[in-house]
């Protein structure tokens, strides 16, 4: 295999900028109201022509529950992953993370496909980019019901078309204080 020679101050050069690209991670998909978003799945709503409006109207249903705003996301990239969990600071079986950059969901639970992304546990995650409380203190922790509302009715899909899309706010949910 043939590679250039380059000059000393070249090559750091380079390897510094190659560093700093490898570093960036994924190209983003799509972005919304300034903030990246990357999809990393297969799943059959993850593939359809209006995810980023679902994924902008479930945000926004989001930020108004937690008091937040899309400039609250201004730093962030949102990840939807395939898989059963996500990687996140050194929990092994989290379906979402919120890192302080990175916000990223799984798009299964158990091992099965969800229908639509309102079913991730994006709403959830939200809350960590915007009030932060990684130990789950606020009471709105237990009380997504306005949320389900605002976000019921939506069609999901399949891998042979459209299908429902019940929320279930359980998903969501976390006990105050618990780990």
């Amino acid at each position: 295999m043939w590679c250039p020679r380059l000059p000393p101050r070249r090559l750091d050069l380079a390897l510094v900028l190659a560093g700093l690209l490898a570093a960036c991670g994924p190209r983003p998909d799509f972005e919304l109201h300034g903030v990246p978003v990357v999809v990393a799945s297969q799943t059959a709503f993850a593939t359809q022509a209006d995810l980023p409006g679902r994924l902008g109207s479930t945000v926004e249903a989001a930020l108004g529950y937690w008091g937040g705003s899309w400039s609250d996301l201004r730093q962030v990239t949102i990840t939807l992953e395939d898989g059963r969990y996500v990687q996140c600071l050194g929990h092994a079986s989290a379906t979402g993370c919120f890192d302080g950059r990175d916000l990223r969901v799984s798009t299964q639970d158990l091992g099965t496909p969800f229908a639509c992304v309102e079913q991730t546990v994006l709403v959830h995650e939200v809350g960590h980019a915007v009030i932060g409380d990684p130990d789950h203190l606020d009471p709105r922790w237990m009380d997504f019901e306005p949320v389900a509302a605002s976000l019921e009715g939506r069609t999901g899909y399949a891998p042979g078309g459209e299908v429902p899309c019940p929320l279930f706010v359980s998903v969501w949910r976390h006990p105050p204080a618990a780990p």
